[in-house]
């Protein structure tokens, strides 16, 4: 069925145009949509479609569609649902995707994933920071988790819920990291070896977070541009929502673009006491002693 679209001039209407065309993709996401099925389906042509979507979003329509069945992907196979179901209850039609795509997308094998992380030893410790208190948790490939919470129970419990079948310990060799991370925290230069997982996109920002000097900031339109996506600002603000390990991807250092903190999942306190610290900090800068 065709839906009538008023596609008039003014970036009103095109953001409007566009979330016709975002939920419609939704909503029939486990389906064969092309761009030709897309125009049809709006009265327009697909090139013009494209192009206003692309415009909008800072990715194609067919990007959208792929980041929106990993994520439902995820959300079916952590809930333990059997691995071909869940291929075929997001839109996956071949299996090869499980042996070709999976674990540069999922970050681990759907199976893996679906267990929750079960068969992985996670290593985590907690402790106190300058920042309050502080979890951070490790595999044998590196640092897969940094939280910050009121107290111990709040941490272990948001990590449990992360990880619900991995295998989990305090252990010593997770202090290691923690005690790092205070280090970093104060200003000192600490490597770390990370285990993270995320779309293409995210691990793109990601990366790109990790460039930006001490002491500075960029604007998410900025990070879009780092990463070769300048209309993509809204999915580097959520790539910076889903960071698993905050402090040492420094997601706090983006900002809006006209200067305001914008948003920080470890709370906007801390992203302001961070900004203020690392401005002291940076190489540089001068100390006032008279």
């Amino acid at each position: 069925m065709q839906r009538a679209v008023a596609l008039q001039r003014g970036p009103t209407k095109k953001a409007e145009m566009v979330k016709q065309v975002c939920d419609y993709i939704r909503e029939n996401s486990t389906g064969r949509i092309t761009l030709k099925s897309l125009g049809a389906s709006f009265g327009v042509s697909p090139f013009h479609l494209q192009r206003i979507f692309t415009e909008v979003m800072g990715m194609s329509p067919r990007e959208y569609l792929e980041e929106f069945r990993v994520s439902r992907l995820r959300e079916h196979l952590s809930k333990g649902e059997p691995v071909v179901r869940a291929l075929r209850g997001t839109g996956y039609s071949a299996q090869s995707w499980l042996y070709e795509d999976s674990k540069r997308r999922l970050g681990m094998t759907p199976a893996t994933y679906r267990r929750g992380g079960q068969g992985a030893a996670i290593a985590y410790a907690t402790g106190t920071s300058s920042l309050g208190r502080l979890l951070v948790a490790t595999t044998d490939h590196g640092v897969c988790a940094v939280k910050a919470g009121r107290n111990d129970e709040e941490l272990v419990r948001a990590l449990k819920a992360e990880f619900p079948n991995a295998k989990m310990e305090k252990a010593a060799r997770a202090k290691r990291y923690l005690d790092a991370l205070n280090k970093h925290l104060s200003g000192q230069e600490v490597r770390f070896p990370l285990d993270v997982r995320g779309t293409d996109f995210q691990l793109r920002v990601w990366t790109a977070l990790r460039g930006i000097p001490l002491g500075e900031t960029r604007s998410y339109h900025e990070v879009a541009e780092m990463v070769g996506r300048p209309k993509a600002v809204r999915a580097v603000a959520n790539a910076c929502a889903s960071n698993p390990v905050p402090l040492i991807i420094p997601c706090h250092r983006v900002i809006r673009k006209d200067g305001s903190l914008g948003g920080y999942g470890l709370g906007i306190y801390r992203k302001r006491a961070l900004l203020s610290r690392e401005s002291a900090m940076a190489p540089g800068k001068e100390t006032d002693n008279s």
